[in-house]
């Protein structure tokens, strides 16, 4: 009997113990292997999902990656004849800046003119009289037409440089293009020399119009005459029916600088707060030798850059 209350009093002691966690039990083994289990599937599912977040970081860094791309390829994109103006960075950053408006609610370093498209040759004579004077873009029906202005908010008086250039051109469309360009109300016009290395001309019986604006009114400006032709050619007096030389005004243009530069002049003693205004007229003239069929569906993309 005491061997059987023992035995009772020890199992009893026995489930105590298990129900309290400190007593040994068949189960501690299979314990042991499952609680394994359950860290091993746990960590599988920690390295797994550490991959998934390292993943997803990856793609969103290269759809971030791709965006800057996109944004920085459109920055600089420009169509088909379009004028691109633009400031270098050193001179952006003393506080050079462009606007199409002059009271500069915007200051920008640079800016985009749209193309006009599907234009016809035309004369220096079928451009508005009051070209000069729109802000911004005002393409007339053939031709490009856009003002603009650039301001010292450098805090001191500087010297810069704009140049004019060709970006990019089709089927020699650049030589019949004529270019104007008023800067503070001053024009000139530049043309590509013709075939003879010569500059190019304009005959007319009157007087052509825009001289009153020119830098130089004198040399834009001539008279021709029988004894002084200049470089007036046969095809030309044919294709004008002009009867006499004498007394035809002859419009003169000035050279590209270059195949790839149209002019480039330097500023000097631009004071602080001052503006400059700008406008740049294009045109195919149509009396131009060079002006023919080849051309048509060329295009022609310009620049203008701003540097010290």
């Amino acid at each position: 009997m005491k061997n059987w209350k023992r035995f009772q009093e020890e199992k009893h002691h026995n489930k105590k113990r298990k129900r309290d966690g400190t007593g040994p039990t068949l189960l501690s083994r299979i314990d042991c292997l499952n609680r394994f289990k359950h860290w091993y599937l746990g960590g599988v599912s920690l390295f797994r999902s550490f991959f998934r977040v390292h993943a997803a970081k990856q793609t969103i860094a290269l759809i971030l990656a791709a965006l800057s791309i996109c944004f920085i390829m459109a920055a600089f994109y420009t169509n088909a004849g379009e004028f691109v103006v633009k400031v270098d960075r050193k001179l952006a950053n003393d506080g050079f800046y462009l606007s199409e408006i002059p009271n500069f609610d915007e200051r920008l370093i640079t800016l985009k003119a749209e193309a006009k498209d599907d234009v016809d040759n035309i004369s220096i004579f079928d451009i508005s009289s009051d070209v000069m004077e729109p802000d911004g873009v005002h393409h007339g029906q053939d031709y490009f037409a856009y003002t603009f202005y650039a301001k010292n908010m450098t805090g001191e008086t500087l010297n810069y440089r704009y140049t004019l250039s060709i970006r990019n051109r089709t089927q020699g469309i650049e030589e019949a293009a004529w270019i104007m360009l008023f800067h503070n109300g001053e024009q000139i016009i530049f043309a590509k020399e013709n075939a003879g290395g010569y500059p190019e001309c304009q005959y007319s019986a009157f007087e052509f119009p825009f001289t009153q604006y020119a830098r130089n009114p004198a040399k834009q400006q001539t008279t021709i005459s029988r004894a002084n032709p200049g470089h007036i050619t046969q095809e030309i007096i044919d294709r004008q029916d002009i009867r006499d030389l004498d007394g035809v005004y002859q419009l003169n243009t000035e050279p590209f600088a270059s195949s790839k530069i149209v002019c480039t002049d330097m500023r000097e003693e631009f004071k602080d707060q001052e503006m400059d205004k700008f406008t740049v007229v294009i045109w195919l003239e149509g009396e131009d030798p060079e002006c023919v069929d080849a051309i048509i569906g060329g295009e022609l993309e310009l620049a203008m850059d701003f540097t010290y």
